[in-house]
């Protein structure tokens, strides 16, 4: 059986010389609520949404050259941008999104041993690691309602509709269209006046979901899928 491992900015911590010490415990979210006071003394908890959740994962490296480059290069990988998927190597299926790093100081227990903990603040939810597909007129979805990227291919006004609710987009050869993050890009540049209706109109529901596109497009969707 190899080494446990996890994986985030698209490498390993075995490509950086550093072991897992131990697995990590992946907590569950906690919904928030806020308090809302009523007439005769009783409390309503109105559902917020759930919380971040913190995976601390504790690490051992033993440099091969000098202690304080190898650190260096460490951090480079953990607090540097890219890809902000961790994954880890029992379940490589699904990722968390991280929303922040954080390393402690690490504790240096011999010349050339250290140890430290880092600590990844993640979405919620757990996400199925997948590529894009081609669009179809029906989509069924065993997950929780998720937040698709569409990726349109064609020239002019695409009437889309999804689950009977319609958007319309001037597509202009391409138009990538990222509901998580409510952002329009074309050839790289947000362009969020080029799409006429609302995001949570495209969202993926639980269960079965249909669509119907104007003819002469092509579209492509990334789903997220995500549960808890």
């Amino acid at each position: 059986m190899g080494k446990y491992f996890i994986v985030y900015n698209n490498k390993t911590n075995l490509d950086v010389n550093l072991l897992v010490t131990a697995r990590p415990s992946k907590p569950s979210p906690e919904m928030e609520y806020e308090e809302v006071k009523v007439p005769g003394g009783k409390t309503l908890y109105r559902e917020k949404g759930y919380g971040d959740i913190d995976i601390t994962v504790s690490f051992n490296f033993m440099s091969k050259n000098t202690w304080d480059k190898d650190f260096r290069n460490i951090k480079s990988w953990l607090l540097g941008k890219g890809s902000n998927k961790l994954k880890f190597s029992d379940d490589l299926e699904v990722y968390y999104k991280v929303n922040k790093v954080t390393i402690d100081t690490p504790e240096r227990v011999i010349k050339k041993i250290g140890r430290f903990t880092a600590t990844f603040t993640c979405e919620p939810y757990i996400y199925v690691d997948e590529n894009e597909r081609e669009l179809v007129t029906l989509l069924y979805n065993n997950y929780l309602v998720s937040r698709p990227v569409y990726r349109i291919v064609g020239e002019g006004y695409l009437t889309l509709t999804i689950n009977n609710k319609t958007i319309k987009a001037n597509v202009g050869q391409e138009l990538i269209i990222d509901t998580d993050k409510g952002l329009c890009y074309r050839e790289g540049i947000v362009n969020n006046v080029a799409l006429e209706g609302r995001w949570k109109d495209m969202y993926l529901l639980e269960g079965e979901n249909t669509f119907s596109w104007t003819q002469g497009f092509k579209i492509y969707i990334l789903p997220n899928w995500r549960c808890l």
